[in-house]
Parts: C-alpha cells; structure tokens; sequence
C-alpha cells in the first residue's frame, strides 16, 4: 500500500493508504472528502464548546449581551427574563444562556475531547496512522449523537453547530481551506491529471510500499509553495544556537582586559626560558 502524505501545514495534514493502481479521479475524491470533513469537524469543535455552556445560539436579530438587553422603550429587561437554574450569560450575546443540564452538557463536552484527538493531525503523522473517510465519519455522527441527546427536539436552524454539522457552515478565518469546488493533487511539483484514465502508478511509481509527500490544491491556484527545507522545530533550534552564539562573540568584543598577558601561560618565549633554565622564579631545596 502506498502512503499519501497530504500536508498543507502543520495542522492541517494526515496519511492516506491506497494502491498504486487507483484512479487519481478516486484519489482526489477521497482525500478531499477527507480534508473537508477534519475542517468540518474543527469547526463544529468550536461552536459546540460554546453550546455545552451556554446552550443554544439566539435568534440573528435578538442577538446582544442579556446585560444590555431592551424592550421596545429601551428599558432594561434582564432582571425581568425568566432565567433557568443552568443559566449562564454568554459573553459574546450570541446564545440563550440557558445551557444544557450539566450531565447532558459532560456529554458534549466528552465528545468534544474525544474528536479533538481525532483532528489531532500532527499526532496521528508522529505515530504513522492512517486515517479515511469512515474514520471521520463515525467521529461526526458521535458530535451529532451527543448534541441529540442534549437536544432531542432539534437545536434552531441559526445554530452554528446544527449549521456545521450539515456541513453549511459559513465561510471564515477556520474554514477559508475547506475546497468546494474542484481540487487539484500535486505531487514532486508536478499535477495529476485527472479524467484521462490516470493512474496514481503513473506519478509515484509502481512500487506499492513508497511514501510520498502530495499537496491539494483548490482548481485553478496554481502550483503550491515549496516546503521549508527544515521543520519548525529544527527552525527553532537552529535561531537558538545562532542566538547563543551571536552572544557570545559580543561579550568576546566587549572583553578588551589584556591582564592574561602576565600569566606564564601567555609567555611566548617560555619553552626557551625553560630549556634554558631561566624562566621561572628562584627555588631553594
């Protein structure tokens, strides 16, 4: 089995086990699938922490902090809303407050630790596991199995979280990556072509036991950006020695003291003096 190593950054990768002789169509099908749903699943991880403490999203227009909240007259109303023994103000005023009972809201939270191990992508590259479509899958339905159980009657249609797990999330800084429509496999700086009866063998090779690093690109954005020839961490490492280093050449500079020049080690003609039986001070035995 050949080992597709899908890479865009540090957090965003995983491996990817198929066969030589598979279609690059099939390919490009499955890792995009898989890409898009460990965007997916990150992006529900975040709605859902919020939904377990402070229940679920208000309406679009009746958004605000429950501090600040006013009737029609501008009064204040939050000392005359009805609040839930479990109630507990969202700072942002983007949710009720009204969140789940605490054992349904450890459900969700549990779930929400176990998926974060799931889109642990630069774990599961250390420890070499491959990852599919089916892997990701059940990890989703288990986020929409808890929120069920918390939610039986269904969360609103303006929730985020019943929003991304439909997959109808919007657009933003944590799923700018999610590839819609079309994608691109390259390998070696080189795109696979697809719809011409290409197979993976026709850029890797027929040895079914490589391991090959492939970047996926959205349709049309070109040829994706080199790697950096070291990993952050050796990066790191690397401007610490230099640092150090840097360092230590300017004390050297600032170190203008000759008082060394009197040691008898710093006597350049101390081998003569000492065959000579000059050097030295006086001894009496």
């Amino acid at each position: 089995m050949v080992v597709l190593h899908v890479k865009k950054t540090e957090e965003l990768q995983f491996l990817y086990e198929t066969v030589v002789a598979t279609p690059v169509d099939e390919v490009v099908k499955e890792v995009t699938d898989i890409w898009n749903m460990q965007i997916q699943i990150r992006r529900t991880l975040d709605s859902m922490e919020d939904l377990a403490k402070y229940g679920p999203a208000k309406r679009p227009d009746k958004q605000g902090i429950d501090t600040y909240q006013t009737d029609d007259y501008g009064n204040l109303i939050n000392d005359k809303v009805e609040k839930g023994p479990t109630y507990c103000m969202d700072p942002t005023g983007r949710r009720t407050g009204e969140a789940p009972e605490p054992k349904l809201a450890e459900v969700i939270e549990k779930q929400v630790s176990d998926a974060k191990k799931v889109v642990n992508a630069k774990e599961h590259v250390a420890r070499n596991a491959k990852v599919s479509r089916a892997y990701f899958e059940e990890c989703l339905d288990c986020l929409r199995g808890a929120v069920t159980i918390a939610y039986p009657e269904g969360l609103p249609e303006w929730d985020d979280v019943r929003n991304c797990l439909e997959g109808n999330w919007e657009i933003d800084s944590r799923t700018q990556e999610a590839i819609d429509e079309g994608a691109e496999l390259w390998f070696a700086g080189k795109q696979m072509e697809q719809g011409q009866d290409k197979k993976l063998s026709d850029y890797v090779g027929k040895n079914d036991k490589t391991k090959v690093i492939v970047k996926l690109q959205k349709k049309g954005a070109g040829a994706p950006q080199r790697e950096a020839p070291v990993d952050e961490k050796t990066q790191k490492e690397m401007m610490a020695f230099y640092h150090k280093k840097q360092e230590e050449m300017k004390k050297l500079q600032e170190d203008d003291d000759d008082t060394h020049m009197n040691s008898q080690w710093a006597n350049p003609t101390a081998l003569k003096s000492s065959l000579q039986g000059t050097g030295g001070a006086i001894r009496f035995r």
